[in-house]
Parts: C-alpha cells; structure tokens; sequence
C-alpha cells in the first residue's frame, strides 16, 4: 500500500467559484499512481469533516479536479488536473449511546484519468 507524506488537496472549478478540500495524510488509505496516468485514491475520513467529504465529492464523476500532493515512497509531488472517472463512496454507523460502537465514518475510493 502506497501512501503520502503530505496532504492531498482537491480542487474543483464549479460554475462561479472554486471549491477545495485538503484530507490529511492520516485519512489516506491507499494512493496509488500507475504509470498509464490512472489514479486511485482511498479515504478513510472520520469525525466532524466527514460531511465535507461526502457533500465534496458527490455527483461529482466526470468532473476535473486539480490534484496536490506528494507520494511518500519517492517523495514525487503530484499536482495536475484529472477526471474522476467514477467513485464508490459509503458511510459507517452513525454516532450512537452504545458502548462500543464504531465511530462514525465516511469511505471513498475515487478513480481518477490525468487529463
């Protein structure tokens, strides 16, 4: 599993604004960059932001974002624009008054082309 040193940053152009959302480091699971300019990205995000996230990247597929960050096995920085090309994004239990019950969370693997 391939991770990063810094935090990614999402930028997205919308129709007036832009919009953009940095994930820590801690909340990357899995980065991986292909030498056919496929990216993959998996977050694990939980906590108060976790709404940002999903409210971030839903609808989003086939929409550019300009991706920053750097690769921590060969401390490459990546920043370009891709396309998300598709996502799989879920949530995990809500907060609850049981004892032992997990967090809750939001999972997204996003599916990125280098454009």
């Amino acid at each position: 599993m391939v991770g990063v040193s810094a935090p990614i940053t999402f930028i997205k152009e919308l129709e007036d604004p832009i919009r953009d959302l940095t994930v820590p480091e801690e909340f990357v699971k899995d980065f991986h960059f292909s030498t056919d300019e496929h990216l993959m990205i998996m977050l694990r995000v939980t906590g108060p932001d976790l709404a940002k996230v999903r409210d971030f990247f839903e609808d989003s597929e086939k929409q550019v974002f300009n991706i920053k960050t750097i690769e921590s096995t060969q401390e490459e920085q990546i920043s370009d624009e891709f396309v998300l090309n598709s996502i799989y994004m879920d949530e995990g239990p809500p907060l609850s008054v049981d004892i032992d019950i997990e967090p809750a969370m939001v999972r997204a693997i996003l599916d990125f082309q280098r454009m």
